[in-house]
C-alpha cells in the first residue's frame, strides 16, 4: 500500500506564500507538479496554497487597496526537467517577476538555473539541501535552514536530559536535515540508535513493534506531517501512546493534526512551531496550535494542560 497524499495543502505553507504574495503584490508565476492517484492526476498541495493565499489577498481589500493579484499557472509531470524549465521560459515571456516551484529537486534545480541567469527571484517551497559552494543568488526558500531546525531538536534533546533516544527518519535526506543531532554522540553524552521507515508504505507497525521490543522509549520521527498521523494511530493500537513514551516529530505542521483522540492516554508528543507564522499575519495564536511568541514545543497532547519547554 503506496503513501497517501494529502488533499489539504499544510498550513505552514500557506501562511509562507500568503507573506510572499503581499510583498510582491505583483504577476507571479506558478509551476506545479501534478500528483498521479488511483483516481487520476491530483492537483499538488502546493498549487492549492498558492491559489488560496492570492484569492485570501485579493479579498481583504485592506491588504493592498487598489490591487488584485494576478498569476500564472502552468502544471507537468513529476520528474519532467525540461518541460519545467520550458514552462518557466513561458512564465517569464509573460511577464512575471517570480516563478513558485516546482518541488521536485531536479526540476527545481532546471528552473532556478533560468532564473540565476535572468535575475528573476525564485521561490521554493520545499525543503532543498544548498551545499556550501552554493551560487544560486535569486531564490528564496519557504523551508527553515536544514541546520537551524537541527540545532533546535539538539537542544530540546539536551533540556529534556536524554541519554539515549532512536531516530527514524524517512528518506535519505533526512539524514542531511539531521545532521548536527546525529553528529551529537561525538561531542554530547548522548547514544542514538537509527532507523529509517519503510519505503512506498504508511505501515510503520512492523517497525514499531521491533522498537517496543528493543524497549526504545524516546523517539525521534523525521517524516510529513501525513505519516506522523499515521504513526501516531497504529503506535496507539500497539498501546505505544502510553507515559512512558515520548515522541518527537520534526514536521512543522503536526499542530495542524486533531490530537483529541490521544488525550486520555497522556503521552508525550513533541513537535517544533515556527515562531514567524502567526506574526507575519499578526493573528492571535490559538492555545491548542502552540504557536506562541518565540520557538516552542508542544510537549503533551492534553489542551488543558500543555506544557511549553522553550528550546
Amino acid at each position: 500500500m503506496k503513501r497517501s497524499q494529502s488533499p489539504y495543502p499544510p498550513r505552514s505553507i500557506i501562511l509562507k506564500i500568503f507573506f510572499f504574495l503581499f510583498l510582491l503584490f505583483c504577476y507571479a508565476g506558478g509551476i506545479f507538479e501534478l500528483i498521479e492517484s488511483a483516481g487520476g492526476q491530483l492537483v499538488s498541495a502546493e498549487e492549492q496554497a498558492f491559489k488560496f493565499a492570492v484569492n485570501s489577498i485579493n479579498r481583504n481589500r485592506t491588504l493592498l487597496p487598489n490591487t488584485t493579484l494576478t498569476y500564472d499557472i502552468q502544471r507537468m509531470n513529476i520528474y519532467d526537467s525540461f518541460a519545467a524549465s520550458r514552462k518557466a521560459c513561458d512564465q517569464l515571456s509573460l511577464g512575471v517577476v517570480a516563478i513558485f516551484g516546482p518541488s521536485h529537486s531536479s526540476s527545481s534545480n532546471a528552473v532556478q538555473s533560468i532564473c540565476n541567469a535572468l535575475e528573476v527571484p525564485h521561490v521554493q517551497v520545499r525543503w532543498k539541501h544548498h551545499p556550501m559552494d552554493n551560487r544560486d543568488t535569486f531564490y528564496a526558500n519557504l523551508y527553515p535552514d536544514y541546520s537551524s531546525l537541527s540545532i533546535a531538536i539538539l537542544d530540546l534533546v539536551q533540556f529534556l536530559k536524554w541519554k539515549t533516544a532512536t531516530v527514524v527518519y524517512d528518506d535519505s535526506m533526512g539524514l542531511i536535515r539531521l545532521q548536527e543531532l546525529i553528529m551529537a554522540p561525538s561531542r554530547y553524552n548522548i547514544r542514538l540508535k537509527i532507523r529509517q521507515l519503510p519505503l512506498d508504505t504508511d505501515d510503520a507497525r512492523p517497525l514499531l513493534k521491533e522498537m517496543k521490543r528493543s524497549r526504545e522509549f524516546r523517539i525521534i520521527f523525521d517524516c510529513t506531517h501525513i505519516m506522523a498521523a499515521q504513526i501516531l494511530k497504529q503506535a496507539l493500537a500497539m498501546g505505544m501512546m502510553t507515559e512512558y513514551y515520548h515522541y518527537i516529530f520534526t514536521t512543522l505542521d503536526l499542530y495542524a493534526l486533531d490530537l483529541e483522540p490521544y488525550r486520555y492516554y497522556n503521552p508525550h508528543v513533541t513537535s517544533v512551531v515556527e515562531k514567524w507564522s502567526m506574526e507575519q499575519l499578526q493573528a492571535t495564536p490559538k492555545p491548542e496550535s502552540g504557536l506562541i511568541d518565540g520557538v516552542m514545543t508542544r510537549c503533551n497532547t492534553e489542551k488543558d494542560k500543555t506544557n511549553l519547554c522553550p528550546t
